[in-house]
């Protein structure tokens, strides 16, 4: 089990390089990266490990490459994680197979307690079931309010990197700005089942479109099903989460799911939303904290590992030698990472609100799934992420 490695009030003893407040995926990448080019580095969880996140689970071919880039696909084998290689796509009572790069199922619970692991293994100092708050910023440092139930302290960094997730708090702490959600955006859930129905087919997903959101459906490695949605705010509160989750799942041809009102489901903030600018004076956001739009197929996943490992050298470089210029950097590397396809992404969400056309692509797929085959290249084709220290 993942615990703490630094007590609440050694933390506050001395001025760290970089704090990193959030431990998912883009955090706990980038506290490591930092913490291997020599950072002294606190990274910053209000959870506590293991537990559950809202996600589909799978990590595409381009978050495979990450992990080899960053000597972290042991993570893979140790977990026994299983291959994917395809999706069932459903819309109405159309299907079709769309074959994909080889990727893997592995669930968060696992994966983000073993890379805070290997974060700590790099010197990373690693405080748990912590919130932090931007309490103030002056030339040289910025000072974060750190709270574990009933204790409270202030500590001091000379770098912030704030990954701490779509709801966004240290963006809305930090003067000069905002933070926005884009109309109609969904919001994603997600619950867990060791129920397998009948015809499910392991190393697929399995992702049922319809007019109120899309539920994608993967066997994680110990075996238990992970089923993430991205859903209509509208139709939740007109007929409640269990009945759109059913009236998505009723009309697909694709292997029965029942019960799924009865699960323990759990829910994020609006999924399209946007911060800006992404880095302010010594403070720089990564991840979701960055902005977030609905993914496709693990597209989240592989933008979190790519933007952690991005920018751990900007902010190594800020610790010791801070200039504004580095927060343009990171503005420009963040555009040149992931902007491209986030663009495409959006697209392709935003063609699955109209029921008719997704019908329609999903017919003509069924028939011609190459014609896919160019977008999914597109979006799996690794990042080159910064040169690993020797």
């Amino acid at each position: 089990m993942t615990r703490d490695t630094i007590s609440l009030v050694d933390a506050c003893q001395d001025v760290w390089d970089i704090v990193v407040v959030g431990a998912g995926l883009s955090g706990t990448i980038a506290a490591r990266e930092a913490a291997r080019l020599g950072s002294r580095v606190l990274l910053v969880e209000k959870s506590t490990f293991p537990r559950r996140k809202v996600c589909g689970c799978f990590l595409n071919a381009n978050a495979l490459a990450s992990l080899t880039q960053l000597d972290l696909s042991h993570l893979l084998v140790a977990a026994e994680a299983p291959s994917v290689r395809g999706v069932f796509i459903s819309a109405g009572r159309r299907q079709a197979y769309l074959p994909l790069p080889t990727g893997a199922a592995l669930s968060r619970h696992w994966l983000d307690a073993e890379l805070a692991g290997e974060a700590i293994a790099a010197g990373v100092s690693l405080l748990l079931g912590t919130a932090a708050h931007l309490v103030d910023r002056d030339e040289d440092h910025c000072r974060l309010r750190l709270i574990c139930g009933n204790k409270i302290v202030d500590i001091c960094a000379r770098i912030v990197i704030a990954a701490d997730g779509l709801s966004g708090g240290l963006a809305r702490e930090t003067q000069g700005c905002t933070r926005t959600i884009q109309p109609h955006s969904r919001i994603g859930v997600s619950a867990a089942t060791t129920f397998v129905p009948k015809g499910y087919k392991p190393g697929t997903i399995q992702m049922s479109v319809g007019r109120d959101g899309y539920i994608g459906i993967l066997q994680v490695e110990d075996g238990h099903l992970e089923i993430a949605a991205s859903l209509d705010p509208a139709a939740i509160r007109r007929v409640g989460l269990g009945e759109t989750l059913q009236r998505i799942l009723q009309q697909s041809p694709l292997p029965r799911f029942e019960g799924v009102a009865a699960l323990k489901w759990q829910g994020t903030p609006p999924l399209s939303c946007q911060t800006t600018p992404v880095a302010s004076h010594r403070i720089f956001f990564v991840g979701d904290a960055a902005g977030y739009i609905e993914p496709f197929t693990g597209e989240g996943m592989a933008w979190a590992m790519a933007s952690g490992a991005a920018i751990a050298p900007i902010a190594h470089q800020a610790a010791s030698n801070y200039s504004h210029e580095l927060s343009r950097r990171w503005i420009a590397e963040r555009a040149r990472l992931l902007r491209g396809r986030m663009r495409l992404c959006r697209l392709v969400t935003q063609s699955l609100r109209n029921q008719r056309l997704t019908e329609l692509n999903v017919s003509v797929l069924g028939h011609l799934p190459f014609l896919a085959q160019p977008f999914i290249r597109w979006l799996n084709r690794p990042h080159t992420l910064p040169s690993a220290p020797q």
